[in-house]
């Protein structure tokens, strides 16, 4: 009878004794002590890490202020900024696009005409006249593709440009 108490009785104090092992273990490793937080729990203190004694040098806090001050002095504007001034740059417009005006060529083809059985074509380009004939370059800008009865082709990059005889393109 005693041996079936007992029996009895070792399962839940096996149950027990795991769980107060577990609950201690748990407690070890994140750093709190039982005795710790039982004195906190009935006395309502909380141990707390003190402050270490810092003496403060008065004379050394008002020298870092100046220097803070005088490094604020440097970046201050000394002068208005006038937004209506032209002659300042368009922040929005990228620096590396030339103005529409001063990107188009004035092209004309004069004439064309055959000297010793080859063809050329006199084309004015921006108020000055080449001589050209098929595959020459003109000023480094297009190339002579064709030259027609009336008519040049050019080319400039993947684009062709024709031009008749006294047209006038703007490119």
């Amino acid at each position: 009878m005693i041996t079936t108490k007992i029996k009895k009785l070792k399962k839940p104090l096996v149950i027990s004794i795991i769980v107060i092992s577990c609950a201690i273990l748990l407690l070890s490793i994140s750093g709190c002590s039982v005795y710790n937080m039982i004195r906190e729990t009935y006395t309502g203190e909380e141990e707390g890490l003190e402050l270490p004694e810092i003496e403060i040098d008065e004379e050394e806090i008002q020298e870092i202020g100046k220097s803070d001050t005088d490094i604020r002095k440097s970046y201050d504007i000394e002068s208005e900024i006038d937004l209506t001034d032209e002659s300042a740059r368009n922040p929005f417009k990228p620096f590396f696009i030339r103005d529409e005006e001063e990107e188009k060529n004035v092209l004309k083809l004069e004439r064309i005409y055959t000297t010793d059985e080859v063809e050329y074509a006199e084309i004015n380009l921006n108020d000055f006249t080449y001589r050209v004939k098929e595959a020459d370059p003109l000023s480094d800008i297009y190339l002579v593709q064709a030259i027609n009865e009336d008519s040049v082709a050019l080319l400039k990059g993947d684009e062709i440009i024709n031009i008749s005889i006294d047209e006038i393109i703007y490119d």
